[in-house]
């Protein structure tokens, strides 16, 4: 997230560890940067029991660490590179005591005048929109995650993006893509394209389009009532000016079985984040929403409103958030996506 919309919507969202990123070396063309955060979470919910254990604790804690680096080329010109690692306590400590998520790990070209394109695993050209309700520390922005170019990261990505003080355009291609999703955002081909425009300081408007397969192979074979694509349109709004931060999100389009088989749903999805930043402390509320029409993907609906404080000392933060799920049971594949839950977690970034 930019440092120029967390001045405005401040500390709303998770602290950018580009903002809190060190500069370790810098001489007249070259910058290398070092960041990250350690944060520590604690999720109470009774989907996190199970038949052997009946305890609703689990801990969420994680580790993010990154580098960058930019090498100017000319006064318009320069080489950038970035990498991010997440670390995470292993599930099964009797093995690796540790796993490993890679985050970012992408390389490019920018120019002031002309935009960036870099290639890599990083945002799709989706996330600038999907971004604008997104910024909640704990339960905000993620019904998105279904399409390998609408979620937040991918690897094999190639991103242009150009924007002036009112205009952003930005436009993604995936080559045998996956993301951190799930099934259906695996080993897909597709294309995202957004553009947004600030009709005032204040209110930023935005329309975007991606789409992919779906299939296991990669491959764009047709499937009984359909292709096995998946189609993804949105409009996105935010209005952020004296500490508020009002913002939403509509997905709409088609979502396909991942293995090619005759499953193929519509689907609507809304994210919603409305936020207050007085002096240190942020208090917001969001609420998510996702439904596909078919019963075949009920595991994937989504439907709850969120309440969140959070308070910041520079580097360092302290949240609590609280999730009301208002998800049926006749919408939901299992008991656990009807549970409520509450997180708590302290992050300092360095």
């Amino acid at each position: 997230m930019k440092k120029t919309l967390l001045a405005l919507a401040v500390a709303a969202a998770s602290v950018s560890t580009a903002a809190s990123a060190a500069t370790i070396y810098k001489d007249d063309t070259s910058t290398l940067n070092m960041g990250g955060r350690v944060e520590v979470r604690a999720n109470f919910s009774d989907a996190n029991k199970t038949d052997a254990d009946d305890n609703m604790y689990k801990d969420a804690s994680r580790v993010r660490l990154n580098i960058g680096g930019e090498q100017k080329l000319n006064d318009d010109i320069s080489f950038i590179g970035f990498t991010e690692f997440e670390v995470t306590e292993s599930d099964k400590p009797e093995t690796d005591d540790a796993a490993f998520n890679t985050r970012y790990l992408y390389a490019g070209v920018s120019s002031q005048t002309y935009g960036a394109l870099t290639y890599g695993h990083q945002d799709n050209a989706f996330t600038y929109l999907t971004n604008f309700t997104d910024m909640a520390e704990v339960f905000s922005g993620y019904i998105n995650e279904y399409n390998v170019a609408t979620s937040d990261r991918a690897n094999n990505v190639l991103r242009y993006a150009f924007n002036t003080d009112k205009l952003t355009i930005q436009a993604s291609v995936q080559g045998d893509s996956d993301s951190d999703g799930t099934a259906v955002t695996q080993n897909a081909d597709g294309f995202g394209v957004i553009a947004a425009y600030k009709i005032t300081d204040a209110i930023e408007l935005g329309l975007g389009y991606a789409q992919t397969d779906a299939n296991a192979a990669g491959s764009d074979a047709a499937i009984a009532g359909g292709t096995g694509d998946n189609n993804t349109y949105t409009a996105a709004v935010r209005y952020s000016k004296d500490g508020i931060l009002l913002a939403a999100t509509y997905l709409g389009g088609t979502i396909s079985t991942a293995d090619g088989s005759a499953f193929e749903s519509d689907f609507n999805g809304a994210d919603a984040y409305a936020g207050y930043t007085f002096g240190d402390n942020n208090v917001n509320m969001t609420y998510n929403y996702y439904n596909a029409d078919e019963d075949t993907f009920n595991a994937l609906n989504v439907n709850n409103i969120n309440l969140e404080y959070a308070r910041y000392f520079g580097n360092a933060t302290v949240y609590g958030a609280y999730q009301f799920n208002l998800l049926s049971d006749g919408d939901a594949a299992t008991d656990n996506q009807t549970e409520d839950q509450f997180q708590v977690g302290f992050r300092y970034a360095f």
